[in-house]
């Protein structure tokens, strides 16, 4: 969830509603490849084909069941390369057409099948997913869980963001290194609610995808993300970015609120700059982002990343004082999943814990950019301090780039074992290697560029 200033009071965290464990009205499905052997050729075909295509029988009866109740309002081939013209359109209501595009068409082999499927209000997505894993050609359904970014929600009091300039900085002992590597060849990925690209704090971005949304950072979260990573220091304006990096940003959160008043992922969106980032080589990848239920979708997704020589990073999540659940895609494995302190070196009493955290880092009152303009969310602009694990999951992914820029050749495993290596093992750990709360230990920027 996202923030406009201070943090709510604890009793206030405890009282808030909870948040949907799933996107409602949405399954995802991967179909068996061979399914769609028998459909013909969609180049050219005229809508009139397109809607009178079917699957085989035995495949095709569960759809026509949901097609007579009208359940069906949308499905979409995530990984087609064909997103637009009549083709694609009119896959977007045919089951056929849609299964074939993510067989025929798919980015990757690896994402063959790969579809989601939008359903009206009214269907019953347990039932749906049920009746479906029983169909012949179905490789796996699941429902789509909810991805939140990782932050407390605000209370509106007024309060001075500079208060307590970058003390993240000097918590990682930033300042005590002697020669920073130069990583403006280390591609970097933020996913996110997106840039505002007219900050003058943030003018070295290389790409900006925004495809499916506008490209407005409504919520400002992403924006505040990219900065930590590398807003541009020595500049004599706002703050000092950890790096200067090849940095590209994927908006993935549409423009509207969920009926909750909150923003969420956009699956689509999200699915699509996972697979993008992992095609684009991307070397570190920050997802300051978090939900509470597993895929096999994701967890494909974040495997292929990793595999293609790109470190994840993700938040371990705000939850703690909210049953401390285990969250996604922080807890996949492979993944370097990021806990929050404050600045007495304690964990943030938000923090979530657990087995699967990997290190600490600062994530309580971080100064960094804001968009320029106020919105409707929003009413702070340039800069504010903000606080979560969305905030300390930044500082890490910039170590990554820097830690790639000075070893290029170190898997995402080695810059891993790298970074837990070197971390300052806190008081609070009484001596530990590792400990629940704080992974192994804080971020040591010093230590790990050494």
């Amino acid at each position: 969830m996202i923030h406009n200033q201070q943090l709510l009071t604890k009793e206030a965290v405890q009282s808030k509603p909870s948040r949907p464990a799933y996107v409602p009205g949405v399954l995802q499905i991967k179909i068996k490849n061979d399914v769609v052997n028998e459909v013909p050729d969609l180049r050219g075909a005229s809508p009139a084909s397109i809607r009178a295509l079917r699957l085989p029988t035995m495949v095709d009866e569960p759809f026509a069941a949901l097609r007579q109740k009208r359940a069906i309002q949308e499905v979409v081939p995530v990984f087609s390369r064909m997103t637009s013209g009549q083709a694609f359109t009119m896959a977007l209501t045919s089951v056929a057409a849609a299964f074939t595009m993510s067989v025929r068409d798919s980015e990757n082999r690896d994402l063959r099948g790969i579809n989601l499927l939008r359903l009206s209000k009214n269907a019953n997505l347990e039932e749906v997913a049920k009746d479906l894993r029983k169909t012949a050609g179905v490789e796996y359904v699941h429902l789509v869980p909810a991805r939140w970014a990782s932050a407390p929600q605000p209370i509106n009091n007024a309060s001075d963001p500079f208060a307590n300039r970058q003390w993240g900085l000097r918590a990682i002992n930033y300042f005590q290194v002697a020669s920073m590597p130069n990583a403006s060849k280390v591609k970097v990925a933020v996913l996110d609610t997106g840039l505002d690209t007219s900050h003058p704090d943030l003018q070295n971005f290389s790409t900006y995808i925004h495809d499916g949304a506008s490209a407005r950072d409504i919520v400002g979260h992403g924006t505040h993300v990219a900065g930590i990573i590398a807003a541009t220091a020595n500049n004599n304006i706002g703050i000092k970015g950890i790096c200067h990096c090849d940095l590209n940003i994927w908006k993935i959160f549409g423009d509207e609120k969920a009926a909750d008043g909150e923003y969420y992922v956009d699956e689509v969106m999200y699915q699509r700059a996972l697979n993008t980032a992992r095609n684009s080589g991307m070397r570190a990848l920050n997802l300051s982002i978090g939900g509470t239920v597993y895929t096999q979708t994701e967890a494909l997704l974040i495997r292929r990343l990793i595999d293609s020589g790109c470190t994840v990073v993700a938040a371990m999540g705000n939850e703690y004082l909210e049953g401390n659940p285990i969250e996604y895609p922080a807890a996949y494995p492979g993944v370097v999943s990021v806990g929050a302190i404050n600045e007495t070196n304690h964990r943030a009493y938000f923090s979530n814990t657990g087995e699967h955290i990997t290190i600490t880092a600062p994530g309580d009152n971080i100064i960094s950019t804001l968009p320029m303009k106020k919105s409707a969310y929003r009413d702070q602009t340039e800069y504010a301090s903000w606080s979560g694990t969305s905030m300390a999951t930044p500082h890490v992914t910039a170590a990554a780039a820097l830690v790639q820029a000075k070893h290029p050749d170190l898997t995402p495993l080695e810059v891993t074992r790298l970074l837990k290596r070197t971390a300052t093992k806190l008081p609070a750990m009484k001596k530990k290697a590792k400990t629940k709360e704080y992974g192994a230990g804080l971020l040591n920027l010093k230590a790990v560029l050494k």
